[in-house]
């Protein structure tokens, strides 16, 4: 049996992209034009505007092959998912197969066995032998969340070993993502995230959060698709910033030395990072 891994699709340049500096956000006041409650700095803006994007064009970011992951586009019956038979080096293409039964969210224990658009999540082979279980999750790409139901996001890419390939070896990515859960940790509680290795981070620009494996960057340091913030920050402009409580009086605050706590668009309620303060 080959092993399914997942990791993390980083949302790093989607929410670079939806950020941006404000007059308000700039000058270190308030959206109401008093002072706000961040204690470091004496000013939090709560609506510091941005814009969520548009989602990715998932089909077009899909491993090309005889059918797309995300447009299921095979015949009746059938389901589009990664190759049983990949070539011993290069892509991993897409095929279609005979659909499973097992529907999202349902244990599974083989590839196939779960039901159209679904693919087996997490199933691999157990220390001293056996079938270690998995779940069908919603196949998507490119990161597109619109592709994804909802309590679902785009965020877990799917790497494949080759057929014979030992577990040391390094995985394939498929070229396809799939749907994981969101909710359910708070993005400034560490212990919200049982998992050792996990903490609650933001996984799209819709303010969705997830408990995904810890980052390595600092705040300020530089960040990008790869090497991604610690938790309690996100990655803009190419380096890691603080995420702050934006509400009065809210802690944690930013400090003196990274500006003000600025509510974008794409934070969840009552969340903001830390935006230096470039003029009155």
């Amino acid at each position: 049996m080959k092993i399914m891994l997942e990791r993390t699709a980083s949302v790093a340049t989607a929410l670079t992209l939806a950020l941006a500096c404000f007059a308000a956000a700039c000058s270190g006041k308030s959206s109401d034009g008093g002072s706000g409650g961040n204690s470091g700095t004496g000013g939090t803006v709560f609506d510091g505007g941005g814009k969520i994007p548009d989602p990715p064009d998932g089909e077009a970011a899909c491993q090309s092959g005889a059918c797309n992951y995300q447009a299921q586009d095979c015949p009746s019956g059938q389901t589009c998912m990664p190759s049983p038979t990949p070539p011993a080096s290069g892509d991993w293409p897409p095929a279609c197969q005979t659909a499973g039964s097992a529907q999202r969210g349902a244990t599974c224990s083989a590839w196939n066995e779960c039901a159209l658009g679904l693919f087996c999540a997490g199933v691999g082979v157990l220390p001293g032998g056996g079938v270690k279980p998995g779940t069908c999750r919603k196949l998507c790409c490119g990161g597109d969340w619109s592709a994804c139901d909802s309590g679902e996001s785009c965020y877990q890419q799917l790497y494949l070993l080759r057929p014979g390939a030992a577990a040391t070896d390094d995985p394939v990515y498929a070229g396809a993502d799939l749907c994981g859960p969101v909710g359910g940790c708070d993005l400034f509680d560490a212990a919200s995230c049982t998992e050792a290795g996990r903490t609650c981070q933001l996984v799209d620009p819709l303010g969705n959060v997830a408990c995904l494996p810890e980052g390595t960057a600092g705040i300020g340091e530089a960040c990008t698709t790869v090497t991604r913030c610690k938790s309690g920050s996100i990655c803009t402009g190419g380096r890691c910033r603080r995420l702050c409580r934006a509400i009065e009086g809210g802690a944690p605050a930013c400090p003196a030395d990274e500006g003000v706590c600025v509510h974008y668009a794409i934070h969840p309620d009552g969340v903001g990072s830390c935006v230096e303060i470039q003029g009155n």
